[in-house]
């Protein structure tokens, strides 16, 4: 795989729309000029995650998390760089020119880049046995056929088959360059007695696709009536694998999911193919495993609305209350639907047309409460004290999951009148079962702070395990050091002895988000007056006194907004330039025109041509100002280097405040506005703290000098007198007004 060319990058970049990306992965609603939706990197209840549509960047204002598109895919789907990019190129048809990697560039292609292409070859290898080999149409394609899936259904779901001998994948994957140990990881391959044998063989396969549609595991039907043979066989658990985030069919469905603002759950994948074939999309399943925390974290972003269509009996009822608990938990509005007695979503959908699953669908599904309290009153002996209270106690767990204090007592009163018991005794009851909900809450946090401290010490203590071994608390380890290193990390605790850092932050967030703005008139030797750009403007500023970024990170966040300056956008400008100008000649014919149809005097044509000329060319260094801006911002927040991405977007989004706000005529003026005031301050301040550090600096060594220096302590002092008038004439410059950085 080759290196994507300069050109072609610039291309996705300035084609990615960010709101769009966001939204294949949260829905999103918008909130003012931005939009918001649940964070997809934490669990949360409140939207707290916002998109940037003007500047093409998103954020999280709790955990922190996001970017531009390139850094929000990278992010999200653990992919690099360049895969982002591909992602992104492939996602609005943009061609690929790339050049070829050296040998040292395809030496460090990831691990997970590697998995992800051997199942890529193996879906590909599957589905071709499918459909062009004797066994597949003997074999495979009559099973579909008898399931009533079509053709349609079968490329939607990329199915195939394994055919059924014992290294017939491996050896194609051996013959294609692949390693046995990609093979191993991904479990397409396991090993037995005697060496390595295809995992899947002689079984209808049916790939589980991520988010962003790339397969991260298979799932294996057998072909065999044998029972001492697994049913179905599933890929282990891998780096590109976890079966606790992954749903089956949400990659197909997610489209239909937010476009109905509803996602229906069902168990197996032929429950999933059967709906979506009878036009029913928004439809995934957990795929026999139960509910998962981060499943239901992963639908919310969606949709807040969900309907089970799991068994719908006591017992059903009971093996699911879990995932039931968990989805009222997460806020979401949940409802049941119970299908004919002998159906279950395969066969309803196969037996009935479009019209009529939509229609039972919206007819039948009752609320999770309801639905619960029927069912499991129905099972007992109403007159029976003891299996009633069972039944109470039961249904109020579920309801002391409910945080949203409205939507719990509309629960109370529904199961007040359907249980024919008074509201009051219902309320005690419940506050008992949210108390110990919130108290095996406590617990359970105080026992994974205990859990954590013990591995912490017992790491201390123990040697290292040999590499390939686990010790019992392998995992406990993990988890305490990583909570170590937050603890390290704890503001209280952290001595940061670079003074000059708040104040370089200033300038580095002023070249991250108004870099390439022409802000400043600089007056040369011969009086002439040049443009600069707000970064020209520092660095310049900074090399009379030859002054650098000391603060690593900031460094490096300059160093490569040099190139951007100097090697890619000259040229963008240029040819933004001339669009706009082209823009403003249409512009100004046009207000000509129409001036010339209101039957003016002279006078008034000329004022007004004066007035239109003016308005034209306002409007001409707002467009071309407004790009500058953001071609600085997203280069940035597009960066390959991780590092910068993140600071970029971190500081493009913060804020600055000021100690007094500035107003002139009544008018409050924007950051931007200030740039003229606020960067020269923001260079004194550097500057001002630069020689107080010289100036400490000069009173250590005179403190440290030994006696009989007096020669040596005098120039000391006349250093340091030189700097505190130095010191002086820069705090008359900077006067009371004092910009705080965070």
């Amino acid at each position: 795989m080759g290196r994507i060319d300069q050109e072609t990058v610039q291309r996705i970049l300035d084609t990615a729309d960010i709101v769009d990306v966001v939204s294949d992965f949260v829905k999103l609603r918008r909130s003012g000029a931005n939009y918001k939706g649940l964070c997809p990197f934490h669990n949360e209840r409140t939207p707290s995650f916002s998109v940037n549509k003007a500047r093409n960047i998103c954020k999280c204002f709790s955990c922190g998390k996001g970017g531009s598109p390139v850094g929000f895919i990278m992010e999200h789907e653990q992919m690099s760089y360049n895969e982002a990019l591909r992602y992104l190129a492939r996602k609005y048809n943009i061609e690929i020119v790339e050049r070829e990697l050296s040998d040292s560039e395809r030496q460090q292609a990831n691990k997970r880049e590697a998995m992800l292409a051997v199942n890529a070859f193996a879906l590909d290898h599957f589905r071709n046995n499918l459909l062009h080999t004797d066994e597949g149409q003997t074999l495979a394609m009559p099973y579909f056929r008898h399931r009533g899936i079509n053709d349609a259904m079968i490329e939607r779901f990329n199915l195939g088959y394994a055919i059924d001998r014992l290294t017939e994948l491996l050896d194609a994957a051996r013959g294609s360059g692949f390693s046995d140990t990609h093979l191993i990881e991904t479990g397409l391959e396991a090993e037995g007695k005697h060496g390595l044998y295809d995992r899947f063989h002689g079984r209808v396969i049916f790939p589980i696709h991520s988010l962003s549609g790339r397969v991260v595991g298979f799932g294996g039907r057998t072909m065999r009536s044998n029972k001492d043979i697994a049913k179905y066989v599933n890929s282990p658990e891998s780096e590109i694998y976890k079966k606790k985030n992954e749903l089956y069919g949400l990659y197909q469905a997610r489209s239909a999911i937010g476009r109905r603002d509803k996602c229906i759950m069902v168990e197996g994948y032929l429950d999933v193919i059967s709906m979506h074939q009878a036009g029913i999309e928004n439809v995934v399943a957990s795929s026999g495993t139960s509910l998962t925390e981060e499943q239901i974290r992963t639908v919310h972003r969606f949709t807040e609305n969900v309907t089970l269509i799991y068994d719908a009996d006591a017992a059903g009822i009971k093996a699911s209350l879990r995932g039931i608990n968990m989805l009222l938990a997460e806020k979401m509005n949940v409802k049941v639907l119970a299908l004919p007695p002998g159906d279950d979503p395969d066969s309803f959908a196969q037996s009935h047309s479009s019209t009529e699953v939509e229609q039972y669908l919206a007819e039948n599904e009752k609320d999770i409460i309801a639905f619960m309290t029927e069912k499991l009153m129905s099972g007992i002996n109403p007159s029976d004290p003891m299996a009633k209270a069972k039944v109470v106690n039961q249904i109020l767990q579920s309801v002391a999951w409910v945080d949203e204090p409205v939507k719990r007592q509309e629960y109370i009163a529904l199961c007040s009148r359907m249980l024919d018991v008074p509201e009051g005794v219902l309320i005690n009851q419940l506050n008992i079962f949210i108390t110990r909900r919130y108290e095996d809450a406590e617990k359970a946090r105080q026992r994974e702070a205990a859990r954590q401290s013990i591995a912490s010490i017992d790491k201390e203590e123990k040697p290292e395990s040999p590499r390939g071994t686990e010790t019992p608390d392998a995992h406990a380890t993990a988890d305490s050091a990583q909570a170590a290193d937050t603890v390290d990390t704890a503001p209280l605790l952290v001595l940061d002895t670079n003074h000059l850092k708040p104040y370089e932050k200033m300038l580095v967030t002023y070249v991250a988000r108004y870099g390439l703005l022409y802000a400043f008139d600089v007056r040369q030797n011969d009086d002439s007056v040049l443009k600069s750009t707000v970064y020209d403007f520092i660095l310049s500023e900074l090399g009379f006194d030859d002054l650098h970024f000391t603060y690593p990170p900031f460094a490096a966040l300059i160093a490569y907004f040099e190139k951007i300056r100097n090697e890619i956008w000259p040229n963008e400008h240029e040819r933004k330039a001339q669009q706009i100008e082209e823009q403003c000649r249409q512009l100004l014919a046009e207000k000509r025109q129409q001036a010339a149809q209101k039957g003016l005097t002279l006078k008034q044509m000329e004022d007004n041509d004066t007035r239109i000329c003016a308005e034209v060319e306002e409007w001409r260094k707002q467009q071309l100002d407004e790009f500058d801006i953001t071609f600085g911002q997203q280069q940035l927040a597009n960066s390959p280097d991780e590092a910068i991405r993140q600071l970029a977007s971190s500081l493009i989004v913060d804020r600055y405040s000021l100690s007094k706000i500035y107003q002139r005529h009544g008018h409050v003026e924007s950051e931007q506005d200030s740039l003229s005031t606020l960067v020269p301050r923001a260079i004194n301040e550097l500057r001002s703290a630069v020689i107080a550090a010289n100036i400490a600096a000069l009173n250590r060594s005179l403190a440290a000098l030994p006696p009989g220096n007096d020669e040596h302590a005098m120039q000391i002092l006349a250093s340091i007198t030189q700097w505190k008038e130095v010191q002086k004439q820069l705090g008359k410059v900077l006067g009371e007004r004092i910009i705080l950085p965070n």
